[in-house]
């Protein structure tokens, strides 16, 4: 029976010594669902406490609020440092330049992420297509315009060689955007 009263007794003990989940890291958690290119607001972050955060997991507000997206997030997710598009120019790589395009179908937007690579085409009114570039990559999308929400703007990396043409036809022609 002492025995048996020593086991308990040392099971308890046991359990009671066991340090509880550590306290955590405060972390920024997104608030609702948001799309890829939304400018985060001060509505849409909340601080929370994470046991095992991400690795570049942000932890204040302000270095989230007024920064677009790169991808979409859903709500309760943490921001972590890739999940937002650069502050900085963007870095096109070597031999490329960054070139700003508006596809001619609006929608071909919603579908890209910064980082996704796709084949440049002009679009002729016959509907004849020609290749400009076969793989530009994306680097940013930026919000909508107020004024024009229906042309999106894309931000590409494109070879060097190919930068003038594809800004030219962009301006007078019809451009496409197509996955590679």
């Amino acid at each position: 029976m002492v025995a048996v009263l020593l086991l308990i007794a040392a099971g308890v003990t046991a359990v009671a010594g066991r340090p509880g989940p550590p306290a955590g890291s405060r972390v920024l958690a997104v608030t609702r669902d948001l799309p890829t290119g939304a400018t985060l607001t001060d509505a849409d972050v909340a601080t929370v406490s994470a046991a095992d955060p991400p690795d570049g997991a942000l932890g204040v507000a302000s270095q989230a609020v007024g920064r677009q997206l790169s991808a979409p997030v859903r709500k309760g997710e943490v921001l972590t440092d890739v999940r937002l598009v650069s502050t900085g120019r963007p870095d096109p790589g070597a031999g490329r330049v960054a070139v700003p395009v508006r596809p001619a179908d609006p929608a071909t937007v919603d579908l890209l992420t910064p980082g996704i690579h796709v084949a440049v085409l002009a679009v002729a009114e016959s509907g004849q297509a020609t290749l400009l570039a076969p793989d530009a990559v994306v680097l940013a999308i930026p919000p909508p315009s107020k004024s024009e929400p229906d042309k999106r703007l894309v931000v590409l990396a494109v070879p060097t060689g190919a930068a003038d043409r594809i800004t030219a036809i962009g301006v007078s022609g019809a451009l496409a955007l197509r996955f590679t």
